[in-house]
């Protein structure tokens, strides 16, 4: 049997859904579906680059969308995907000021990139989308993780939870000493709400924790 592994956004999800919500949750990560994780790659693409650009070409942005929204080719699954990518680039666009990257340099990471962390026994795939490094000594002192589906949008809760996985990850995974928790950034696109991670962190990691005991179980389990 393969080992237990939850994706760290479906993790936020499943500590604030309900009794049968988790055990459908747990049953798709065991059986996941090639087309939900290839949904909105046009928008994950362009906002992670606009990050990187130093959020400095608005213009180029929109224009993505605009781009997106007239494509016509393809299947319907593609061009519903294109068209729930432009939405998202613009409802990306009324919350980005929030994203305070100061002096910090963005860098993208790899969309193959198998980065997470062990929690009770349970994968967590954290993939940032994005490591924020100091510019002199490279350090990583934070993250931007993206979240897109409007269907399973994350609350404050999920997304504080996510934050504090995404924290703990830098600190503990990466030993990065100097990750600031101020700068590891939720962003839940469809709700145009970013959260960054709490200063306190231990009781939300106990939570995750019983979660991936009880993810555990249920794999085990088969339900």
């Amino acid at each position: 049997m393969a080992s237990p592994k939850i994706s760290l956004n479906k993790l936020g999800e499943y500590l604030t859904a309900s009794p049968s919500r988790r055990r459908r949750i747990v049953q798709d990560q065991k059986d996941p579906k090639a087309f939900i994780a290839a949904r909105y790659a046009d928008a994950r693409e362009a906002i992670v680059d606009f990050l990187a650009s130093g959020m400095t070409a608005d213009s180029k942005l929109l224009a993505t969308a605009k781009a997106l929204r007239e494509d016509s080719t393809g299947t319907d699954f593609a061009r519903q995907d294109r068209l729930a990518s432009a939405e998202a680039i613009e409802n990306f666009l009324e919350v980005v000021d929030q994203i305070e990257l100061e002096d910090l340099v963005v860098v993208p990471t790899e969309s193959s990139a198998s980065a997470g962390m062990k929690v009770e026994g349970v994968h967590i795939s954290v993939r940032p989308d994005a490591y924020l490094k100091n510019a002199i000594t490279n350090d990583v002192i934070g993250a931007v993780k993206l979240h897109f589906p409007k269907t399973t949008p994350l609350n404050e809760s999920a997304s504080k939870y996510v934050s504090t996985a995404l924290r703990v990850y830098l600190t503990e995974e990466l030993s990065s000493s100097a990750a600031d928790h101020r700068k590891c950034y939720v962003v839940d696109v469809s709700t145009q709400t970013v959260t960054c991670a709490p200063k306190s962190y231990k009781k939300n990691m106990a939570d995750i924790a019983a979660a991936c005991e009880e993810i555990r179980a249920r794999w085990q389990l088969g339900t």
